[in-house]
């Protein structure tokens, strides 16, 4: 299922649209079709363009990150803060003896200041793969993390590997955590990745208070055309998963409505 699924989101994405409308013109021109091929270049050229002239990540990031905003003021005491993966790049961080983050670290960041602020709550990260974990991150906090200084002495961190997906994160995070009813649990990731997060802890009848995190976007639409195309695309491309992977969800049943 993860496998199709990556497969479809994979051909979906509009880099990799433009990427194969190039390659079909190619074909079609080698082919002898000349008209089809031209046609096809078109689209590829209008495609990339659109994302330089028109602000289309906004838009469809927006609804996203602007969805759940973190509830103010805060409690004055969790009983835990709860990090979903996609942060850290484990090999990298195996392979260099220090924890390693990518375009999430923000996640990691909020999780470092909010262990400071709740002292006594749990701090459990998911997402990750316990086959590729060095030793020394799933002990006791340590220099090479994040997570060092005296605050930390007499603190284990939790981590929760093994999900390949938001809905394995839920499940694996409730049967480790195993929330009690009236427990206050934050709930750290990506804003654009809350909505899904979300619901998907809440239809396992685990409500959490969001904390969204790692905002890309301003939250208004700005015309603001650009040569850096490469990264409005990647951008977008995130988005498009992001709300595909809403809709699957909702249409499995992992969720129980398309948006909170």
């Amino acid at each position: 299922m993860n496998l199709q699924s990556d497969l479809t989101w994979t051909l979906l994405q509009p880099s990799n649209l433009v990427i194969m409308l190039i390659l079909f013109s190619l074909l079609c021109l080698i082919f002898g079709g000349l008209k089809l091929g031209r046609s096809s270049l078109f689209l590829a050229v209008i495609f990339l363009l659109l994302p330089a002239l028109l602000p289309l990540e906004d838009i469809v990031a927006s609804p996203l990150e602007n969805r759940l905003q973190t509830p103010l003021p805060l409690p004055n005491s969790v009983e835990g803060i709860l990090v979903l993966g996609g942060a850290v790049d484990w090999d990298v961080s195996r392979s260099r003896q220090m924890l390693s983050t990518n375009n999430g670290a923000e996640r990691m960041m909020a999780a470092a200041a909010l262990a400071q602020r709740y002292p006594n709550a749990q701090l459990v990260f998911t997402g990750l793969f316990r086959e590729i974990i060095p030793n020394e991150f799933n002990t006791l906090a340590n220099p090479s993390s994040f997570f060092f200084g005296p605050e930390y002495s007499n603190r284990q961190i939790i981590y929760v590997g093994g999900a390949r997906s938001t809905y394995e994160e839920a499940l694996l995070a409730i049967e480790t955590v195993k929330p009690q009813a009236g427990e206050r649990w934050l709930l750290v990731t990506s804003a654009y990745h809350m909505p899904r997060a979300y619901l998907t802890f809440q239809a396992q009848g685990w409500t959490v208070i969001p904390y969204p995190v790692d905002y890309r976007h301003t939250g208004k639409l700005v015309i603001k055309p650009t040569l850096k195309i490469a990264a409005r695309l990647s951008d977008l491309d995130d988005y498009v998963r992001e709300w595909g992977a809403l809709i699957m969800y909702n249409r499995l049943g992992r969720t129980e409505k398309l948006l909170p």
